[in-house]
């Protein structure tokens, strides 16, 4: 929750985006959306977009903070931009504070009342702690549409005590087990594991032939893996349950997928402390690793950055145990209560809901659209991983993701990731889940 009003906060300058996708001070007064048309205006861009109009339209400064500042996400949020000029071509869009939502920047602005006009989060308990500071938007989700297209099963994640708080732009899926086919091959461990065991089995198969059978990156994605043997043993609800008070810390069912863990970091390479995701994928695309346990967002790094042909020189498939399941992180963006520039924060909403700026923000980076509604002709406009999980999106049940999502609040969650940390030391299968159960 928020907390009272502090003392004024020192803030870096605002930043604009230039045509570029650089940053610069919002001093020098430059129009970010008069160049974007020609920097995002592919097909990804322009699909859906509505007529230029400024006849009633919001005009002036439009702050959001997304933390999207490079990558795929960037591209994505430039693609939106584009689908927000068709809309309101005369707003200025400003790149706010990029901390999480319970982050001590955009805390401390929600709290002095002077917050960003929207900021991303990922829903669920990070709602939970900045509702009393946020507009509640039922009222302009029925008038405007927002929730058109949007499975039944996301809107608790988006609600705080039965109000709506946030819209969702895109779900980035974070249940996905990637491998290197040809490697695995040689090893003779091909083929999706159905279950924990199976992915032991696997790696045990490849440990002969395979430098680092599986490779991990980092505090998170250690936290990941603990997850995933936590979903895997206990299901959607129990799994839940765990961070509950009074959570099943001490069942048959924990205690073994905490004792999987602990054989599965056995087949991994060292996961170092300042190592994160991009380390484990590049263990695995270069051929030093057979499996890795992480989100879609592997896809457009495997493919772009190392150039690999995706289902040739890498595959996906469901974490082990999780087929049925689609664990995730929403990226959804709220409208504080005293934000200064509501009209062009309402039009920023409406990109986010409609369909044009949810193919466009996630096209570019391999995540998928919140809304499962979108016409046929708009598959073409994705990647072969992506037309996959739009597929999976439809059909799954959607999960919270404890690491990347909004699960736990960011204090809990940070709480966890150092449990897990601590875990690649220690290798007590008992402390951890004292310490989880601690949270």
């Amino acid at each position: 929750m928020v907390g009272r009003p502090g003392p004024p906060v020192r803030r870096a300058p605002a930043r604009l985006f230039d045509p570029a996708g650089s940053a610069v001070p919002i001093r020098r007064r430059q129009v970010l959306l008069g160049g974007l048309a020609a920097l995002a205006g592919t097909a990804l861009a322009r699909y859906g977009s509505a007529a230029a109009s400024s006849a009633n339209g919001p005009s002036g400064l439009l702050e959001v903070a997304t933390g999207w500042t490079s990558g795929p996400e960037q591209n994505g949020l430039q693609a939106m931009l584009a689908a927000l000029k068709g809309r309101a071509p005369d707003v200025t869009f400003v790149a706010g504070d990029s901390s999480a939502p319970s982050g001590t920047d955009l805390a401390r602005r929600l709290a002095d009342g002077l917050p960003p006009d929207s900021f991303r989060c990922c829903g669920g308990a990070e709602l939970t702690e900045t509702a009393d500071r946020l507009e509640p938007l039922d009222g302009p989700a029925r008038a405007r549409g927002w929730l058109a297209g949007l499975p039944a099963a996301v809107l608790p994640r988006l609600r705080v005590r039965g109000a709506l708080y946030a819209v969702p732009a895109g779900v980035r899926r974070t249940n996905l087990l990637w491998t290197n086919p040809p490697l695995l091959a040689a090893a003779g461990a091909a083929g999706p594991p159905a279950d924990p065991a199976a992915l032991l089995a696997r790696l045990r198969q490849a440990a002969g032939t395979v430098a680092a059978p599986l490779a991990v990156g980092g505090p998170t994605e250690v936290l990941q893996l603990a997850e995933t043997v936590l979903l895997a043993a206990h299901g959607p609800d129990a799994f839940a349950a765990l961070w509950q008070p009074g959570g099943p810390w001490g069942s048959p069912a924990t205690t073994g997928a905490l004792r999987t863990l602990d054989a599965l970091l056995e087949l991994a390479a060292p996961p170092a402390a300042d190592a994160d995701w991009t380390d484990a994928a590049r263990l695995l695309g270069t051929g030093r690793a057979g499996f890795l346990l992480t989100g879609d967002w592997a896809d457009t790094w495997l493919r772009d950055t190392l150039d690999l042909r995706p289902g040739t020189d890498y595959g996906w498939a469901a974490a082990p145990g999780t087929d049925g399941l689609f664990q995730s992180r929403l990226d959804a963006f709220a409208l504080p209560r005293e934000a200064r520039h509501r009209p062009a924060a309402l039009a920023w909403l409406d990109v986010c809901a409609d369909l044009d700026g949810q193919i466009a923000l996630n096209g570019a980076r391999a995540a998928v659209p919140a809304r499962t509604d979108l016409p046929g002709s708009a598959r073409a406009l994705f990647g072969p991983y992506a037309r996959w999980s739009l597929d999976e999106w439809r059909t799954r049940r959607p999960v919270d993701s404890l690491a990347h999502g909004g699960l736990l609040p960011a204090g809990r969650r940070a709480a966890a990731r150092a449990a897990a940390s601590a875990f690649t030391g220690h290798r007590d299968s008992t402390r951890l889940a004292r310490d989880l159960a601690a949270l």
